[in-house]
């Protein structure tokens, strides 16, 4: 393979959307500096990255049989050194590209192969920063889980004796619970953790519902409210 044999970057690039990856692909292949891998949902990407080394993986969010958000959490338990850019069509309240030192991208559709080149290349400069740390930080998934208004029980860990659990009804922060804290107290004890893994699992027969109370309902909802949460991290 002569991309293993130059050293050659490979670009995961996963959207149900056939002509946009054509599209994509034809375009970065005329730069000759990636090996660039396509594939229409989850569950085909998976598949490639057990075959393929990839260094980014460039997804949308609504695909079928596996999600972008699901595919997301398994590549923080199973490929945790991958970088990661979404891409989607609908309004983002963060459009952050550093996270601290974890690195989340974002793009907003419609956008051409010449935009998708320029975050690529941003994305590889930070492979060398001596301080990057592999996962996604809860200010990037939450925000995402919200947009894509989805019902599920998400389970978050940042390693040993680190872990919650957050229960949302399309897309809403229902429930919040880390060790003996539930609900604020539950989610500012997590977001400082740092990055991490994450788990998407159906809801128990009786899920709490308790209602999501105090200042951070509002930041969870609004984009100025992530930044914040973003400035008080790093301040941390």
């Amino acid at each position: 393979d002569v991309y293993k044999r130059q050293g050659i970057d490979r670009i995961l690039i996963v959207d149900n959307a056939i002509k946009l990856l054509n599209s994509l692909k034809s375009g970065l292949d005329k730069f000759r500096q990636f090996k660039i891998l396509t594939a229409f949902d989850g569950m085909q990407a998976l598949a490639i990255l057990k075959r393929e080394k990839v260094s980014i993986l460039v997804t949308g969010l609504r695909m079928r049989r596996m999600d972008g958000l699901e595919l997301l959490a398994e590549v923080t338990r199973e490929y945790p050194n991958i970088l990661s850019i979404v891409t989607t069509a609908l309004s983002f309240p963060l459009t952050k590209d550093v996270q601290g030192d974890s690195l989340f991208s974002y793009l907003n559709k419609p956008f051409n192969h010449l935009r998708l080149h320029s975050e690529i290349l941003k994305v590889l400069d930070c492979l060398d920063e001596i301080n990057f740390k592999s996962g996604i930080y809860l200010t990037s998934m939450l925000p995402l889980i919200n947009l894509e208004r989805k019902t599920c029980l998400l389970e978050f860990s940042a390693g040993r004796d680190r872990k919650g659990f957050f229960h949302f009804d399309n897309g809403v922060i229902c429930d919040v619970r880390c060790d003996d804290l539930a609900d604020s107290e539950a989610l500012e004890k997590m977001l400082f953790w740092g990055p991490g893994q994450y788990w998407f699992k159906p809801l128990p027969d009786d899920p709490a519902v308790t209602e999501f109370h105090g200042s951070l309902a509002q930041m969870l909802g609004e984009g100025d409210g992530f930044k914040e949460l973003d400035r008080k991290i790093k301040k941390r």
